[in-house]
């Protein structure tokens, strides 16, 4: 093996491997710490929660230490307008959002560069205009990237919180047919499911608790912090139970119906969607198989 060829093999197991880690370490949020789970329920201050969240919660972060701070106060385009509410949702912090897209950027910005001087060993040679045209379209594109990231996961998590909740009405139902409290049926309706999203409806309910404020209280910063907006409609319910003492297990049950039929609506618009799309590609491919078999005919006729 020449020197040309070894050095073109380790290039680019280089570009393989960081092209790997930085997408690994960009786009997969991770899953909250226990310590962070703790803070959140030893009665400190909001303030102090959102700072906790903020410095140990997201461990790309942790892992950029101070860049992830100087950046997302100095670019205001990459942290001060980061949509919090999505960023809340899927477990990252605007520290880790901000380095997620400057660190993609800087990946797109120097990777065009480096493969033109691959190519330049073995004889490629390509116009300057050409690495630095494309060096910052590429860094344009990866900048956005994140973007979309963000608003694909979140919208995920929504759905995943939509769907969750829909059982979460119909134990907090049973609770209330077997004559306990609104308080209680919440509480212990949510310490029933497993998952993440009865997680966070337990974590909503004994902040509230802790903090000496009624549970629907803690209901409705959840559906405004998490922009599902169902949850609140629950908190309602919850609230005029406690005042009127009404019946409210036939309108949760009523809700968490009419709910699923909103989501099995939603995934069938989704499911037809995905069949028009593949209509276009199945269309291309029936006149690229008719060309090919028409070509050899073709040719002899305008041949002869």
């Amino acid at each position: 093996m020449s020197g040309t060829q070894a050095l073109l093999i380790g290039s680019g197991a280089v570009v393989g491997l960081g092209v790997f880690l930085l997408l690994r370490a960009a786009l997969v949020a991770e899953q909250p710490q226990l310590a962070d789970a703790l803070a959140r329920l030893n009665g400190a201050s909001s303030a102090v929660r959102v700072a906790s969240v903020s410095e140990a919660s997201d461990r790309w972060a942790r892992a950029a230490g101070r860049a992830g701070i100087w950046v997302g106060a100095r670019l205001p385009v990459a942290g001060r307008r980061a949509p919090s509410q999505a960023l809340a949702l899927i477990g990252w912090t605007p520290e880790g959002y901000a380095v997620r897209k400057v660190g993609l950027a800087a990946f797109g910005a120097v990777f065009v560069p480096l493969l033109t001087a691959v190519l330049g060993l073995i004889g490629v040679r390509m116009p300057v205009a050409v690495p630095v045209v494309g060096s910052l379209a590429l860094a344009v594109v990866l900048f956005f990237v994140v973007d979309l990231v963000v608003r694909d996961e979140a919208a995920e998590a929504r759905s995943q919180m939509r769907r969750a909740l829909c059982s979460y009405l119909d134990l907090v139902s049973l609770r209330r047919d077997a004559s306990e409290g609104p308080t209680i049926a919440l509480e212990r309706a949510a310490a029933l499911g497993d998952g993440w999203v009865f997680a966070r409806i337990t974590d909503a309910l004994v902040a509230a608790r802790l903090a000496g404020e009624p549970p629907w209280d803690g209901l409705r910063r959840l559906a405004a912090d998490t922009g599902v907006g169902e949850l609140a409609d629950v908190a309602d319910i919850a609230a005029v139970a406690a005042v009127e003492g009404a019946s409210i297990a036939p309108t949760l049950r009523a809700r968490a119906q009419s709910l699923r039929v909103q989501l099995l609506a939603e995934e069938e618009a989704a499911a037809n969607t995905a069949s028009e799309k593949l209509t276009a590609p199945v269309a291309l491919l029936s006149i690229a198989f008719l060309l090919l078999f028409l070509y050899p005919a073709l040719v002899r006729l305008m041949a002869s």
